[in-house]
């Protein structure tokens, strides 16, 4: 029985004190892909992640060799995905040239990553003639505050909750020996 309470006790502050686990959206793919050269422009571009990504802060937009975004500004996350895991922007008629296209998304813990990949609209020739290369994909991330994170307040609620409870059990079970 001793042993069960201390557990109990020891699993109580674990919640209490518990880390947020820092991790990164894992980008699955893309369409086009990172260095793509596309004879027409896309109509939209897609990004496709590992898990479920915040709606409303997740964003992916697209920029013209000189920095200008030239996306319809409706960059997000596909609502049409029932994970809720990829990201759209729709895209006017875009004229020959590279294309930087910026992700930046907030997963459902608070961490946000983000990175780029790109495009060139036009044949090899012309990608050759501006050394049109694929983008450096490298991943940025950041974790969450604790206060960031909504999970966080659950558990430390009931982390809080168990030991104001237990506490005082255990106190009680020692006193009359029972334990």
């Amino acid at each position: 029985m001793r042993l069960k309470v201390i557990w109990l006790l020891v699993f109580s502050i674990l919640l209490i004190f518990k880390g947020v686990s820092a991790h990164e959206a894992v980008f699955i793919k893309s369409d086009p892909v990172n260095g793509a050269i596309m004879a027409e422009a896309p109509a939209q571009i897609n990004a496709w992640f590992g898990e479920e990504l915040q709606t409303g802060v997740s964003v992916l937009q697209v920029f013209n060799a000189d920095g200008e975004r030239v996306d319809s500004g409706d960059g997000q996350v596909d609502l049409n995905d029932p994970d809720h895991a990829s990201l759209i922007v729709r895209l006017p008629e875009l004229a020959e040239g590279a294309y930087l296209v910026r992700w930046y998304v907030v997963l459902l813990d608070g961490d946000t990553s983000e990175s780029v990949f790109n495009f060139f609209v036009g044949d090899e020739v012309d990608a050759a003639a501006v050394n049109f290369e694929p983008a450096d994909t490298t991943v940025f991330y950041y974790q969450a505050e604790e206060a960031d994170a909504p999970g966080n307040w659950f558990m430390v609620g009931g982390g809080m909750m168990v030991l104001l409870v237990l506490l005082p059990l255990v106190v009680i079970m020692f006193r009359r020996g029972t334990v």
